[in-house]
């Protein structure tokens, strides 16, 4: 079977069961306590969940374009917002393609702006490793809170003590590496090149690239340290605006305000079940079936139909973007790439 035709078949399969389990999720939910859940979120919760996700795009935007400026490369606004909902939309609606995004962020940017791809892919990574840190930091925060809370079993506490130590662990050497000059990915490369004739000249051109993409990333953090700096604080304030998501909705749809600890418990358990949302297309059905068990688990006054209530919710204020992003895409004929990429061999 050609790779295009499984493409394809894997696309349809994942977008139809997520569908049969959305479709589950509703039939098993009392419909009636969701829909009074999203009324009675009413304008100032709409509107202040709305504004909570349009602050994590303009974060993503402001972020990116610092690190950039800071090599030099000062694309427009307008061409930033493109690119990032281009890329958001996408990762959203391409399952088993989460990091989707990237690539046509970074061909974008440098057609654009007549930029080095190396340069971009620089930018992109060094954002992707700063987000991940952000990330990591409230992770740990909620871990330590759900152990420390007593809510977890024995096994869950020593699968989060060891997801957390990966977690941590993983970006440590990353990070190190890139403080250090050590250019793991590209002498990796260069190993393998070494000891596998076929397939040589690839992994050469392949390490060539990463050598100068790790340069790029290493300049960021030893040259441009106060621009590297002022896109982490970002980083931090578009985490906290996920962080703050359930507190929002729960406040304005159940009168309930969720604590410190509730909250940053919620957060960490999020960020291991979003290892599992792109196998659908925007995570539909994994995303509610996880988190009527994550807010069943922190807060049991907290509903399954109220869990859907708030993912329906969220859902809708990315559509909005995802929206704008999908005309981008069609309207600059990206959604062509593939096809553009196969005419030029």
């Amino acid at each position: 079977m050609a790779r295009g035709v499984k493409r394809r078949l894997a696309a349809a399969l994942s977008v139809v069961a997520g569908l049969v389990l959305f479709a589950f999720i509703l039939h098993a939910i009392d419909l009636g306590h969701a829909r009074a859940a999203v009324l009675k979120l009413g304008l100032y919760g709409a509107l202040l969940s709305g504004l909570n996700v349009a602050a994590m795009v303009l974060g993503w935007v402001w972020s990116w374009k610092i690190l950039l400026n800071a090599y030099g490369l000062f694309p427009s606004w307008r061409l930033m917002l493109r690119a990032i909902l281009g890329g958001y939309t996408l990762s959203y609606l391409t399952p088993s393609m989460y990091f989707g995004g990237e690539p046509l962020r970074i061909y974008l940017l440098s057609k654009e702006l007549g930029a080095s791809a190396t340069q971009v892919t620089a930018s992109v990574v060094i954002w992707k490793l700063l987000e991940g840190f952000s990330l990591v930091t409230f992770v740990l925060m909620g871990s330590v809170n759900g152990v420390l809370s007593g809510a977890l079993g024995g096994r869950q506490e020593v699968f989060i003590a060891v997801g957390n130590a990966l977690l941590l662990g993983g970006w440590a050497v990353v990070a190190w590496g890139v403080l250090t000059k050590r250019f793991w990915a590209s002498g990796f490369c260069g190993v393998l090149a070494r000891r596998f004739p076929v397939g040589r000249a690839r992994l050469e051109r392949l390490k060539d690239w990463l050598f100068h993409a790790e340069t790029d990333i290493h300049e960021a953090f030893s040259t441009h340290t106060s621009a590297t700096i002022k896109a982490l604080v970002l980083c931090f304030l578009v985490t906290f605006s996920t962080y703050m998501r359930p507190w929002i909705f729960f406040h304005f749809s159940a009168e309930l305000d969720l604590d410190f600890r509730q909250l940053s418990f919620i957060f960490a358990l999020f960020f291991f079940l979003s290892t599992f949302l792109w196998l659908t297309p925007g995570g539909i059905g994994i995303s509610e079936l996880g988190l009527m068990g994550i807010f069943g688990l922190v807060e049991g006054r907290i509903l399954p139909a109220d869990a859907v209530a708030y993912s329906l919710t969220i859902k809708g204020m990315e559509l909005m973007f995802v929206a704008v992003g999908l005309f981008i895409l069609v309207h600059f004929g990206l959604v062509q790439l593939p096809h553009m990429k196969r005419s030029k061999r």
